[in-house]
């Protein structure tokens, strides 16, 4: 988190550290408006009503998508919460240039124990972030999660997933799966299956799990060149990549790879509501 993260400002200029969503008539050549896009289409499935006033963004980085919030939404507040603490000082410098940061919140803290009351929000996502969370399942983060969400209000989980157990990959495979874990600092990526399992353990209804593969590939395709091209700059420079961000760089290739393995692995949302 610490040796890498200013370095998405070469993924995207306003520091989304996520993949796109492709709409047509979208040109696929434009990142930033495909990882915009993925924020807005997260944050509609919320399905926020008149009445729903505060939502959380669990694991928000560099609060990229608070903002896209901010932007659809003023009247309405979001809490952002990470773990790293200068995240929300860049996040803040960002907010105050943007002139949004008026309803939101940034809360240095973890996810899996969360500063919040039971029942307080009215909505919550995860966007690329439940892959942080120990376990395949994620269950500390799902049990958090449905805990601070009210009763009736939707959430939303936006991720890479394995839809069948890495102990059963093949050796490439495997060894392209841990070495990504490895280079994007995640003890694991989410399984689906383990995932639906604790939604539904932790009074979850109405799951939908929607896969956004062919929707995400464009904005992955942008992978190999931004790499390539950060690579090169920095050699022109005169300055010299450390193992961490090497393992980060080489982690975007291998995605590549991973993500053609679509009976392995896909890029999912999951939907649904706490039980009233």
């Amino acid at each position: 988190y610490e040796d890498t993260g200013l370095d998405y400002g070469k993924w995207s200029r306003e520091y989304n550290m996520h993949f796109g969503y492709y709409r047509f008539p979208m040109i696929p050549l434009w990142r930033e408006q495909m990882l915009d896009a993925m924020n807005r289409y997260v944050i509609e499935n919320l399905k926020l009503g008149e009445y729903d006033k505060i939502v959380y963004d669990l694991g928000c980085g560099l609060a990229a998508p608070c903002r896209t919030f901010a932007k659809m939404y003023p009247e309405k507040k979001v809490k952002g919460i990470t773990i790293v603490e200068w995240q929300i000082q860049k996040a803040r410098e960002l907010n105050k240039q943007k002139n949004i940061d008026g309803n939101i919140e940034l809360i240095l803290g973890d996810y899996t124990n969360l500063p919040f009351d039971n029942n307080s929000a009215d909505a919550a996502y995860a966007l690329e972030s439940a892959c942080h969370c120990p376990g395949d399942d994620k269950a500390a983060f799902v049990k958090e999660m449905m805990r601070v969400l009210k009763p009736g209000k939707n959430f939303v989980i936006a991720d890479g997933f394995l839809k069948r157990p890495s102990e059963k990959f093949y050796p490439l495979l495997k060894y392209c799966y841990n070495e990504i874990c490895k280079g994007w600092a995640l003890p694991s990526f989410p399984n689906v299956n383990g995932v639906v399992e604790q939604l539904e353990l932790n009074g979850a209804e109405n799951i939908n799990v929607i896969d956004l593969s062919f929707r995400v590939a464009p904005s992955v395709m942008h992978a190999p060149f931004t790499v390539v091209s950060f690579v090169l700059k920095k050699i022109l420079q005169g300055e010299k990549l450390n193992s961490v961000r090497i393992g980060h760089l080489k982690a975007c290739f291998l995605g590549l790879f991973m993500g053609m393995h679509r009976g392995s692995f896909s890029y999912l949302m999951i939907t649904g509501n706490k039980k009233p």
